[in-house]
């Protein structure tokens, strides 16, 4: 029996398993205190367990669909309809086009 799901229902991963919403996060919405951001595709966004320390603050791997971007973050932001994350290094964002931080 196949499972059915609602095409406008959006969707992503977390740890393994499937994340389902309505809607995309609202505004400013920031991890932590979240532990999910759902952006505009329905790409669930989360911190990993990996972390590195920056001039005594703790910075964690950026996942999105349970796969590692390959960045490091204090902080993961949606605001504006644009992912960003805050690290020892300033702001970056995610270029949809791009598929990565720029």
């Amino acid at each position: 029996m196949a499972l059915l799901f609602d095409k406008d229902i959006l969707h992503g991963v977390i740890n393994g398993a499937r994340y389902e919403r309505e809607n995309r996060s609202e505004n400013d919405v920031e991890i932590p205190p979240a532990f999910i951001i759902t952006d505009s595709d329905g790409a669930a966004w989360t911190i990993g367990t990996e972390y590195v320390m920056h001039n005594g603050e703790f910075e964690f791997n950026v996942l999105r669909n349970d796969v590692d971007t390959g960045e490091m973050a204090k902080r993961i932001v949606y605001r504006k309809r644009v992912v960003c994350i805050f690290g020892h290094y300033g702001w970056k964002r995610f270029s949809r086009n791009r598929r990565h931080f720029i």
